[in-house]
């Protein structure tokens, strides 16, 4: 599979539309902290984890929010911290 960047960012913005749309502009996440499955053994399904670690939601969004504030210099690694929030979102919204 490849995905280009901007095959993602119509995605993004196609689902960001639709919620704006369905009148969900804002999330209220109560619930903080999360299990992961360390990258490298996420990706092997035969080979069951062993180990979890522990994700922070406020963090996460705190990390991007500094990039997107330029109060931080913006790295890849922070789409991974996007992708947690969007990820409570997506559980949180309806439709």
């Amino acid at each position: 599979m490849k995905v280009s960047t901007d095959e993602l960012r119509g995605a993004a913005l196609a689902l960001l539309r639709h919620l704006d749309e369905s009148g969900q502009k804002e999330f209220e996440i109560d619930e903080d902290f999360y299990w992961d499955v360390p990258a490298d053994k996420r990706y092997s399904p035969y080979d069951e984890p062993k180990e979890l670690t522990i994700g922070q939601l406020s963090d996460d969004w705190s990390e991007v929010a500094l990039m997107t504030h330029g109060s931080r210099e913006t790295v890849a690694y922070g789409l991974v911290w996007l992708a947690a929030v969007l990820r409570r979102v997506g559980e949180k919204a309806i439709g």
